[in-house]
């Protein structure tokens, strides 16, 4: 439940970031990517987008390797706190 509940997150966060960007909001970069790392490939989706399917795949992967990334740092710190808590008993 933690892995999906953080999953979810990363893609809400990087949705945000996605629809801010688009909004052309200013000094967003430095704040993007500490919140969401594979919006580094913003830079080469938007430099040739060659069709809207390629637009779609390359925002598709963003939010999905977000999504990612949030699940695996949950499902690490979850066990880290398993395993501490086992320690303790």
């Amino acid at each position: 439940m933690v892995t999906v509940a953080s999953f979810v997150l990363g893609m809400a966060a990087a949705l945000a970031v996605c629809l801010l960007w688009r909004a052309h909001a200013v000094g967003l970069s430095a704040a993007a990517l500490a919140v969401c790392p594979p919006f580094i490939l913003s830079y080469v989706v938007n430099a040739t987008p060659d069709s809207v399917f390629a637009l779609i795949l390359g925002w598709g992967t963003i939010l999905f390797a977000n999504g990612c990334l949030y699940a695996g740092v949950a499902a690490g710190i979850y066990a880290v706190v398993k395993v501490l808590k086992k320690r303790k008993r």
